[in-house]
């Protein structure tokens, strides 16, 4: 990833077209042999490579890396849920879409898309936080130190079942194990 850095310092004061931040902003890949598996196809742990690169490449098309990087916040990702829809084979080209869709009062929620020739290919719900020295920064301070014009008012109803699957999970993993019947 040292290497999308040096890409985003690159091209951080080269963009002309910027989106808004909650614009879906595409970025496009082609399929090489370090992706693939056996089976000649993108194996799955490369496409969180590509859903990585495609989220900073968002920081730059929204202008916003410049005043991420004044401000040192940093982008964690706190949660992804992937589903594999259709294989995205050797030399393909495709693309990934990335959109901001919401947020509540800790973790911003993004959606990402693999697309190759116009059908869906890959599916991903994002969590995530900006932090700053170590701490988690709310999104509505992100918001002011970032100027965004748009704001979704409510997170959309496939991400709140997914944020509330996510704090069933963890209520189930912290509670006291259950007894089981001989």
């Amino acid at each position: 990833m040292i290497s999308e850095l040096i890409r985003c310092f690159y091209l951080r004061n080269k963009q002309t077209n910027t989106k808004g931040f909650f614009d879906t902003i595409t970025r496009s890949f082609r399929v090489g042999f370090r992706h693939i598996d056996l089976n000649l196809h993108i194996n799955n742990a490369k496409y969180l490579m590509f859903l990585e690169k495609a989220r900073w490449d968002h920081s730059i098309q929204t202008n916003t890396f410049n005043p991420l990087l004044k401000h040192k916040l940093n982008f964690i990702v706190a949660g992804v849920e992937v589903g594999y829809i259709r294989e995205i084979r050797l030399f393909k080209k495709f693309d990934v879409e990335t959109t901001y869709v919401g947020w509540d009062e800790k973790y911003f929620y993004l959606e990402q898309k693999c697309v190759a020739d116009g059908k869906l290919c890959n599916y991903s719900l994002v969590k995530a936080v900006f932090t700053q020295r170590g701490k988690v920064v709310s999104p509505n301070k992100v918001m002011e130190i970032i100027p965004i014009e748009q704001r979704p008012q409510q997170l959309p109803e496939h991400m709140q079942i997914w944020k509330d699957l996510g704090t069933a999970k963890r209520n189930f993993s912290t509670s006291e194990p259950i007894d089981k019947v001989a």
